[in-house]
């Protein structure tokens, strides 16, 4: 009888370990985090916009880039209209450098006609360039040259005491810097590396200082704007793999989400991925159970 109750115990031994068993496997199940992915997909946006404003008064005459395009920081997206100045400059480098020779003697009231029929002839020569085509341009820029130079002679005939000549210097010394700094400040260039909306850049027409002509996305780094599916919960630091035209990319969220969007900052220095990209992507996560709970 003994010996009988005995036997069936030891029977009974592996039915109650297998019975243990499954059950710590279950527990192990219930509580050891397993990894998964849950697909979505997401929209490559822009870190940052950089405005870029009109750095002084004038007409645009050349626009380099358009809409759309990808520009390099410190590119030459427009130019302003500096023909004038660019044309006034050898006559006022002429000025100066006569007037700063020139000295000081007592003024000539009779020889003032001969300045004005030369302005005269000055203004006419101007007029001349304007209206001139093709292969009279050359010719009519010469004739306004040689009358620019019969009034400055004109000009030093009629002679000017002490005050008068450091006051006229003076004045083409500050209209020499201002064209000197219209030519030198023609070109607008880019704020920033990324793409190019034009606002207010158009060919022919004035700007004014400070206005807000363009818009530069910056596209040296990214942020990829990750579809969260209902249900999931993402925080920052866990991971998502996009799925690129040519590759994969596994980046971080930078923050917690909020609402159904979660984003995520990469850089794009070699500018191989543009802003508007849309694909794939695969949330990486953890879960406690094969059970939905």
């Amino acid at each position: 009888m003994f010996t009988g109750e005995i036997q069936r115990s030891r029977s009974k031994r592996p039915l109650v370990i297998g019975i243990v068993t499954v059950v710590l496997v279950a527990g192990l199940v219930l509580i050891v985090p397993m990894p998964h992915t849950v697909p979505s997909t997401f929209v490559l946006a822009p870190i940052s916009t950089v405005e870029l404003a009109a750095p002084r008064d004038g007409t645009i005459a050349e626009i380099s880039s358009s809409t759309g395009a990808i520009v390099a920081k410190g590119s030459i997206i427009a130019r302003y209209d500096v023909a004038e100045a660019e044309k006034k400059l050898p006559d006022l480098e002429k000025q100066v450098a006569s007037l700063e020779k020139q000295p000081a003697i007592k003024p000539n009231p009779k020889a003032k006609a001969a300045v004005t029929r030369a302005e005269g002839a000055l203004a006419a020569a101007e007029a001349a360039v304007k209206k001139a085509k093709g292969k009279k341009v050359a010719a009519a820029e010469k004739k306004r040259r040689a009358a620019a130079a019969a009034l400055e002679k004109a000009k030093a005939a009629v002679g000017m005491s002490k005050e008068e000549l450091e006051q006229q210097l003076t004045a083409a010394q500050q209209a020499l810097t201002a064209a000197k700094a219209q030519v030198a400040s023609a070109n607008i260039f880019a704020p920033a590396s990324g793409v190019l909306t034009l606002i207010e850049l158009e060919k022919g027409r004035a700007v004014v200082k400070d206005a807000k002509i363009a818009v530069v996305e910056d596209t040296s780094k990214l942020k990829a704007m990750v579809k969260v599916p209902a249900g999931e919960k993402v925080v920052k630091g866990q991971g998502v793999e996009l799925v690129l035209p040519a590759a994969k990319k596994r980046v971080l969220f930078d923050a917690d989400a909020k609402g159904d969007v979660a984003e995520a900052e990469f850089d794009n220095a070699k500018g191989e991925l543009t802003v508007g990209l849309r694909g794939e992507a695969n949330i990486e996560g953890t879960q406690r159970s094969i059970v939905s709970r």
